[in-house]
């Protein structure tokens, strides 16, 4: 088959790229980057440098392929912490279904997201509800698999600096936290590093590894039934404490907790660390619908089975990290 794959050579595409190729598919790999021409043509694939802001580059790149696996970039809130995801979602979308159309092409898959099936109470991942939506509207001819991967691993990293005890836990603030979390014994015992966020110890959600989300993805790909259907993929099922006993038995702190803070605190928390307040709020949310599992009712009425690479695996790769800083 010609494959095309978005997403350069990604935390998911790089994986599925290799793949794809070794199954001796003609894989061609959408890069904005020209630096990663090379790289991708050392894996087998073609290289497409251009931008998925370019309807016409689309337009070309998608031209005579059987199948395109489309997604949209993660949206850069470092350099412009006003952006509107969900005017972002829907423009790219768009520029995604136009050059489907304009090229015939039958087969597409679309990375979503866990959430996706909410309009409304999903905070962040809103966005992934209207690009859920633009794909819905191709013509009825073409094959769309959705695939809905849930929380990545190596979100945690987000908590790397917390885990370490520095930032704000090396405060006069962090200390007091570390005591009433730790006790005045584990305080002087010299226990520091805390995960706190709005969602946190005993609730349990889904992981994801994108190696998973790769084999997944290849597996869709395969697959030559026709018409429109859902995936849910994960890795594994585990609280937030188990997390973090995980990550904690990796780096030599098994005491490591994970608690669970309020809206507000989230909320306010936040905005300390100058993010704007309607991302705030979005972000608050989002981890909200986490802790009470809204974001997780469709995902449990369809749970998928799970893949082969378990939070142990990647503890390693954390340990790493966190062992460099």
């Amino acid at each position: 088959m010609k494959i095309v794959i978005t997403g350069s050579l990604g935390h998911i595409s790089k994986p599925l790229a290799i793949e794809l190729v070794q199954k001796r598919h003609s894989v061609t790999v959408i890069s904005s980057n020209p630096e990663k021409e090379k790289d991708i043509e050392n894996l087998g694939a073609i290289a497409a440098i251009g931008s998925i802001e370019d309807i016409d580059f689309l337009t070309n790149t998608f031209q005579g392929a059987d199948l395109v696996y489309c997604m949209l970039p993660p949206f850069k809130f470092r350099e412009n912490p006003n952006l509107d995801a969900r005017a972002e979602a829907f423009r790219l979308a768009k520029n995604y279904t136009k050059a489907i159309e304009r090229t015939d092409i039958k087969r597409v898959i679309h990375l979503s997201s866990i959430g996706a099936h909410l309009e409304f109470g999903n905070g962040l991942l809103a966005f992934h509800f209207i690009a859920e939506k633009v794909f819905k509207e191709l013509p009825s001819d073409v094959a769309v698999t959705t695939m809905r991967p849930v929380g990545f691993y190596y979100n945690v990293y987000e908590f790397l600096e917390s885990i370490q005890g520095k930032g704000f836990l090396d405060s006069f603030i962090g200390k007091i936290l570390t005591i009433k979390y730790y006790g005045l014994k584990g305080f002087f015992q010299g226990k520091k590093g805390l995960i706190m966020s709005n969602y946190g110890a005993a609730d349990k959600m889904p992981w994801d590894s994108p190696l998973d989300i790769a084999s997944a993805i290849a597996e869709e790909i395969t697959d030559s039934s026709a018409g429109r259907k859902i995936r849910y993929v994960a890795s594994e099922d585990l609280t937030c404490q188990e997390i973090a006993t995980i990550l904690g038995n990796a780096i030599g702190k098994p005491y490591l907790k994970w608690e669970t803070i309020s809206d507000k605190q989230m909320l306010n928390a936040l905005k300390q660390f100058g993010i704007p307040t309607t991302l705030a709020q979005d972000i608050t949310e989002m981890n909200a619908s986490m802790h009470s599992g809204l974001l997780f009712e469709d995902y449990y009425q369809n749970i998928p089975n799970l893949g082969k690479v378990k939070l142990k695996e990647f503890a390693k790769e954390f340990a790493i990290k966190y062992n460099q800083q």
